[in-house]
């Protein structure tokens, strides 16, 4: 079982990296919110994760694969996501593209606008996840990262949510999506229309 690794950084991916780590360089699968955080860490510099190392079963083969995250309380909560049925690793890692925290915050108070804001989560995985895991996951708000938290509650229309999967789509990572519409909406400017409120976002 390989629990951390730790060496240099290669390459940073949308969705790994590659560590070099003595004449080793593993391709470590990580959350959307990790590699754009790791976007910022210069390639070369020292790197260490912890990991979480398992077996893909496939039809006609076995994938071995090793995901990474920057704590163990986030490995934890990777885990505590493993919980919900037929939502496979590789769903749930594509879906941490919030901070943690806030993850934690939405199933916590049921809030399924912002799991549906959420990579590959649409209104009925965000309903099995709030019924497998409500009420679970006080700890990892609690002692999860303080830095500021996006104010996704405040997403409260349909076409916000179609605006920040189009901004995604675009290469535009969660968070700044997040922060466009919303600064639209603090703005004053109230659209109903998807495609118009896209255009009055780059506008700003």
């Amino acid at each position: 079982m390989i629990r951390r690794i730790r060496g240099q950084l290669v390459e940073v991916g949308t969705d790994y990296v590659l560590l070099q780590a003595d004449h080793l360089c593993y391709e470590v699968l990580v959350a959307p919110a990790t590699a754009e955080a790791l976007a910022e860490q210069p390639i070369g510099s020292d790197l260490e994760l912890h990991t979480h190392y398992f077996m893909q079963m496939e039809k006609t083969r076995t994938t071995p694969l090793l995901i990474g995250f920057e704590s163990p309380l986030q490995r934890e909560f990777f885990d505590a996501l493993g919980q919900v049925p037929r939502f496979g690793p590789r769903s749930a890692l594509r879906s941490m593209s919030i901070s943690m925290q806030t993850y934690a915050r939405a199933i916590e108070t049921g809030d399924a606008t912002i799991l549906r804001t959420l990579p590959g989560v649409g209104a009925t995985t965000a309903r099995a996840i709030i019924a497998q895991l409500q009420g679970k996951l006080g700890r990892f708000i609690t002692e999860g990262d303080s830095g500021p938290l996006l104010d996704e509650a405040a997403l409260s229309t349909e076409a916000q949510r179609d605006v920040i999967e189009a901004l995604r789509q675009l290469g535009i990572s969660q968070s700044d999506a997040v922060h466009m519409v919303l600064a639209l909406e603090e703005s004053g400017v109230d659209i109903d229309d998807p495609e118009e409120m896209l255009k009055v976002v780059f506008r700003q």
